[in-house]
């Protein structure tokens, strides 16, 4: 049976549900992170994936925001729709039990699957939850990306003993090699930035380790009404109606 690989839902549970009531053929769940901000319903997706039990959840750098209340340190694109949501959205809704299961959640975590020692993080290996591993950036980037100190107090750097790493974070679905590793991310749930505004989610078969990135056309007008109660200012709820239309910034 396949492991559901799903990141960056970000408050968006019409999406969640969508992909839930579709996708087929697995047993195991591992969630890369970013619950909330952005969408209309971030206390209802942290219920959501905690009933699914996964087996890995990591935490993102939106729920270390939303948990600690500090800036997300998002891209500059983005900053000030990220800021506005936590403090609309996010912080409003999510109880502070809630608060507390997010404040819990690893950086990262490692797997042996068939075999394969496989990372998994939000950003990148060297960067958990702010490294943006793009599959456009250099490939020198993106091999520093893997690297990590030795300690924290050391100024060399070695890059990490995995076969495979599982990331979020860029909203982007991406399979790639960097340094003979497979670098996977399975896209966005609830906020896609790619172009294609359907949700995105990932299958991993432990066996052969194939990896396929899935969409799915879901509710967007739903999401939009949800974000229309709120009572948003207007700036942000068109920002965010354009986003989930079109699938990009």
């Amino acid at each position: 049976m396949n492991i559901l690989v799903i990141s960056d839902i970000h408050g968006n549970s019409t999406a969640l549900k969508t992909i839930l009531e579709n996708s087929r053929g697995w047993s195991d769940v591992w969630v890369l992170g970013d619950l909330v901000d952005y969408g209309p319903e971030p206390h209802l997706v942290v219920d959501l994936v905690k009933d699914l039990k996964p087996s890995i959840i990591v935490m993102g750098n939106h729920d270390y925001a939303v948990a600690h209340n500090v800036d997300c340190r998002c891209g500059e694109e983005i900053h000030d729709l990220s800021v506005y949501t936590r403090l609309n959205i996010s912080l409003k809704l999510i109880s502070r039990e809630q608060i507390d299961w997010l404040k819990k959640l690893r950086i990262s975590a490692e797997a042996n699957v068939a075999g394969r020692r496989t990372y998994i993080v939000h950003g990148s290996p060297r960067d958990p939850l702010y490294g943006y591993m793009k599959p456009d950036l250099p490939h020198d980037v993106l091999l520093n990306m893997l690297s990590l100190k030795q300690s924290k107090y050391s100024l060399s750097s070695k890059i990490i003993d995995a076969d495979v790493i599982v990331v979020g974070h860029t909203h982007i679905p991406t399979k790639m090699i960097v340094h003979n590793t497979a670098v996977l991310n399975p896209g966005s749930v609830g906020q896609p930035r790619d172009g294609d505004p359907r949700a995105s989610y990932g299958l991993l078969d432990p066996d052969s380790f194939e990896f396929k990135v899935i969409r799915v056309k879901y509710d967007v007008d739903n999401v939009v009404n949800k974000l229309k109660r709120l009572n948003l200012e207007w700036k942000y709820m068109t920002w965010l109606e354009r986003i989930l239309r079109q699938g990009s910034t």
